[in-house]
Formats: C-alpha cells, structure tokens, sequence
C-alpha cells in the first residue's frame, strides 16, 4: 500500500521568451498557488521543472512546506521552448525517485501540471512520440495524472499529442487577469484533488476540472470539451520501474 494522503506535485513550468512580458505576474500568481497549497490539509513533495532552450530541476521532490517563493532569480524568462525534453526529464526523474522508495512511503497521488503558452520548438532529447508513451504508461499503470494549461496554441491539440486526456486540458489568455485566474483555479481544483478519498475518486469517474476552479464560461480559462470519455482513473499504487521511467 502507497502512503495516504500524500500528494507528489510536479509543474512543468515555461519561462521561454515568450513569457517575458507576464514575468511579475507568474511570479505573483505562482507564489499564491504554493501559499495555498501549504495551507491544504495533508503531505505532499514538490518538484518544479522550468524550461526555455533547456530545462532546470529547480526543486527535486522537496516537501512542499520547504519550498520558497519564484523570484526574478529562478525565474527568469528567455528563450525557446523545449518542452518535450522537460517533461520527459521530469517525469523520469520523479519516476526514478519514487523506484526508490518503499512502497509504503510513496505518494498515493501523482500529478503532472504543465504550464505553456507556446508550442514545442527546441528539444532534443525526446520526440513527441516517446513523450507520449511515457505519459499513458504512467497514466494507465500507475494512475498518475497529467494536466496541460496552454496559451496562444490550441491546449486540446496540443495536450492529446502529448498523451493527456481532452478532460486535462484547458487554455487561459495570457493576461495579466487570465494568469491570476488560471492559478487561482488550478490551485482550487488541486486542493480538491488532494482531498479526494482516492477510492471515491475513482469511482465518481471525474476529471482533474472538475471542481469550482474552471467554468465553461470562465473569461480568462476555458477547459476544454472533451469529444470522448476521458476520465481520471483513480490514483492507486506508485512503482515506475518499467517504461515510463529511467
């Protein structure tokens, strides 16, 4: 048995040139984010990945009430965006960690959110085909969930060709409003996540927005329509030891 109540977060963060013009806004948003989620009942370990031509580990699996704010220092946009070798490293790299662990000291709960507001164009470590893979094998096996937030690329496209569901997709405008807004509601339906009786979770066959963070008619964030029944699985035992993983 995986340890209850025990939330591994990994964000997969953009910081390319494109973001430039929304740094203090991130920043500001992203910061709110982690208070709220410290305050979330429950433990969790934390891992954010920032990426522009390359990728930074910035924290690696740390707890999540150790973890400090982004400032201009860590977070710092310029640059392309190299997404595909983000999150391929990243998911590796937790899947290596938590191979590691007893199993009665994993998480119950893995989930990936992916932060974008541009399309892949600088990776080569990995091909969107093996990005792919690593996600369903983690996804299908392991129950982990991986959630795809794009602005200015079509995020339903754009997060199927990775292998997440149209269920874990949304946009947001890249705004200084649209940016609050997708945190603020990211945050919310995080919370809800982390709080779902996993067992419950599972059966109610919901997905990752499913909670009050993102309406339909959101100004600023728009889920998106699934055309099938892309539902979250549940959460269940965590031991990446096969393909998905290093």
């Amino acid at each position: 048995m995986t340890k209850a109540n025990f939330t591994s977060i990994n964000v997969v963060l953009d910081k390319s040139g494109s973001m430039g013009s929304l740094t203090q806004d991130t920043i500001g948003s992203f910061n709110q984010f982690l208070s709220e989620q410290k305050d979330v009942p429950g433990e969790a370990a934390f891992t954010l990945c920032t990426f522009d031509d390359d990728y930074r580990l910035v924290h690696d699996f740390v707890k999540l009430g150790t973890v400090p704010e982004l400032n201009t220092k860590s977070y710092r946009p310029g640059g392309n965006t190299a997404l595909l070798d983000a999150l391929g490293s990243t998911i590796d790299t937790v899947g290596a960690k938590l191979a590691g662990m007893p199993e009665d000291e994993r998480p119950e709960k893995v989930i990936f959110l992916v932060i974008t507001d541009g399309e892949e164009n600088s990776s080569h470590r990995f091909t969107i085909d093996q990005i792919k893979s690593k996600v369903e094998h983690q996804r299908d096996v392991y129950k982990w969930e991986f959630v795809f937030i794009g602005a200015n690329i079509d995020a339903f496209h754009e997060g199927q060709s990775l292998g997440i569901s149209a269920a874990n997709s949304v946009s947001y405008n890249a705004t200084k409003g649209g940016t609050h807004q997708l945190y603020g509601s990211v945050s919310s339906n995080l919370r809800s996540y982390r709080l779902a009786d996993a067992a419950q979770y599972a059966a109610s066959g919901s997905n990752f927005f499913n909670g009050t963070g993102v309406t339909p008619t959101s100004q600023n964030v728009t889920p998106t329509t699934p055309t099938v029944d892309n539902t979250i699985p549940g959460v269940g035992p965590t031991d990446p030891t096969t393909d998905g993983t290093k």
